[in-house]
């Protein structure tokens, strides 16, 4: 699977690398919203997933996984967050593309929800 991951915790980052690395998950990770944003659109590779750590704001009228989205409406996209903030209405099929894991987590549980919910990209 491939995967992109924005953590900006260098400790937790390579706690993710050694996880996904030994179940042969291709993962790119960045540490900030304009890193990610740049990875998904520059880098030439469709993503089976992105793990964002909460929802954040882009800029001050988007936020970031609604950036993501307007790029590939049917990416899916992971929360590692104990609570997700209320959408607007004009998200209401957001539940397609966007999923919240809540923390804490064991990894091994993390691997498999991601193996049953993400579904792999041929390339």
């Amino acid at each position: 699977m491939n995967a992109l991951v924005l953590e900006d915790n260098p400790r937790i980052t390579k706690l993710y690398e050694k996880i996904f690395s030994s179940v042969g998950f291709d993962v790119d990770f960045v540490s900030d919203k304009f890193s990610c944003v740049d990875k998904f659109l520059n880098n030439g590779k469709s993503y089976d997933f992105v793990i964002l750590e909460k929802s954040t704001k882009f800029d001050e009228r988007i936020n970031l996984e609604d950036k993501i989205l307007s790029v590939n409406p049917q990416q899916k996209i992971f929360f590692l967050s104990p609570y997700l903030p209320a959408r607007g209405s004009e998200f209401d099929s957001i539940g397609d593309t966007m999923s919240l894991i809540d923390k804490p987590f064991a990894m091994v549980s993390l691997l498999s929800y991601l193996e049953i919910n993400a579904p792999v990209i041929s390339q």
